[in-house]
């Protein structure tokens, strides 16, 4: 068996007086699907933003690919470079149109060329059932489509691992 893609030891996180993850284990192998399922406000989102580095943990370890990425000297930007993240709240860019929020990523954090990112992020687009709105600014989007713009975003940056917060929320 290979070693896990995302391998959470021991991970504690209190906020306050109020400890969210306690003692959190969990090992996701390459090509599988994990669900976390709980009530709210039982750390589920808190955990993606743990691996994400998104939140500093209390305690334990969080490795992607064998290694340990909470250590205070490990950059959060390279560790984000390997993971997609769809956030809760899609968290596009309101100021940009759907083309360049999927293009963002990939161009600024992957060093990849605008027209090669551009003939992806339409490609990706076109995948998720948004071919014609790649000029649209957010706004004039459904919640459906905002959120697919958003799995499409981090679908582009072609990640390691995706971390998925409520992502069938608003389809």
């Amino acid at each position: 068996m290979s070693e896990p893609v995302i391998d959470i030891r021991g991970v504690t996180k209190a906020f306050g007086e109020r400890e969210v993850l306690k003692g959190i284990d969990l090992a996701v192998a390459e090509h599988e699907a994990v669900a976390l399922i709980g009530a709210s406000g039982s750390g589920k989102s808190t955990l993606l933003r743990c691996i994400d580095l998104l939140t500093e943990i209390d305690d334990g370890d969080i490795l992607i690919d064998g290694e340990v990425v909470t250590d205070p000297s490990v950059d959060p930007v390279g560790v984000r470079r390997k993971l997609g993240f769809v956030f809760q709240s899609f968290n596009l860019f309101p100021h940009l149109k759907v083309i360049d929020n999927v293009m963002l990523g990939v161009t600024r954090a992957h060093g990849v060329g605008k027209d090669e990112a551009r003939e992806s992020a339409v490609a990706i687009l076109g995948r998720f059932g948004l071919e014609g709105r790649e000029e649209e600014r957010p706004r004039n989007l459904s919640g459906g489509q905002q959120q697919r713009v958003a799995i499409a975003r981090a679908f582009a940056t072609r990640p390691r691992a995706m971390l998925l917060d409520e992502v069938t929320s608003a389809l």
